[in-house]
């Protein structure tokens, strides 16, 4: 196992048992600050990653989304969703990324990853939201997607993802992929971007800028260019399938 050192403001995440209807989680502020304020805690609760995703997304933007393949979401979230979805991804730990093959192949893939289950509190309630995104694809699109799977994914400086699509080799369970973005402050020179090509072979580069979401047809090549500087986001699919979600157990 690999741990990441992350260079986002850390919160410390705390649950004594796994989070359900009746046990939200519970968010609390890094205690080993040198801030004399004493930590206020804060709830999370589904209504904190509440989106309008029929306010978000106009229809233009869903016949775009028919004719070229992929759109973008700027400020999903409220501040209190991207904060906890920030802090959880800078604590934990990440392993190695696997191709489909089950090799590892670090040129060809670079970023280390953490499969989101119920355990991971801010994950887990971002996976709600995505499914309410998803019921909003199959009652404007028939997109026929059944459930939603996604992980934690850092890009350590000096890794990118090499051309690829999120279909290989003729499968077809992914309807729809999504990646949200969590490092503030990112600039141009920071590299990093998605690089998707359209369905009319035009290429498009997108910035992993904080709280952007880029949703985009599963079977779209695209790349993730090199990173100069640590990078984090949430890989997402929506999927046709009904298989249950990966659960990675820890070993």
């Amino acid at each position: 196992m690999t741990q990441i050192i992350s260079n986002l403001n850390k919160t410390a995440l705390v649950v004594d048992h796994p989070i359900g209807q009746d046990n939200p989680p519970l968010l609390l502020p890094d205690t080993h600050n040198d801030s004399q304020e004493i930590p206020t805690q804060h709830v999370l609760q589904m209504s904190d990653f509440a989106v309008d995703w029929e306010d978000k997304l106009t229809d233009k933007q869903l016949d775009t989304f028919v004719t070229d393949g992929w759109l973008i979401i700027d400020d999903v979230f409220n501040s209190t969703a991207l904060l906890a979805l920030q802090a959880e991804s800078g604590f934990i730990d990440y392993r190695d990324a696997e191709l489909t093959a089950g090799v590892r192949i670090s040129d060809i893939r670079g970023d280390r990853i953490r499969w989101i289950t119920e355990d991971f509190f801010a994950g887990y309630y971002y996976l709600q939201s995505i499914n309410a995104l998803a019921s909003l694809f199959n009652r404007s699109l028939f997109a026929g997607i059944r459930h939603s799977e996604a992980h934690y994914a850092c890009y350590p400086t000096g890794f990118g993802y090499q051309w690829h699509s999120d279909n290989p080799a003729g499968r077809d369970e992914r309807v729809i992929s999504a990646v949200f973005y969590l490092n503030d402050d990112w600039e141009t020179t920071d590299g990093g971007a998605l690089e998707v090509v359209d369905k009319h072979g035009t290429h498009h580069e997108v910035m992993p800028v904080a709280n952007r979401l880029i949703i985009f047809d599963s079977d779209l090549r695209h790349q993730v260019q090199t990173a100069h500087r640590q990078r984090y986001s949430i890989a997402t699919w929506m999927r046709r399938d009904g298989l249950v979600p990966f659960v990675e157990v820890a070993v």
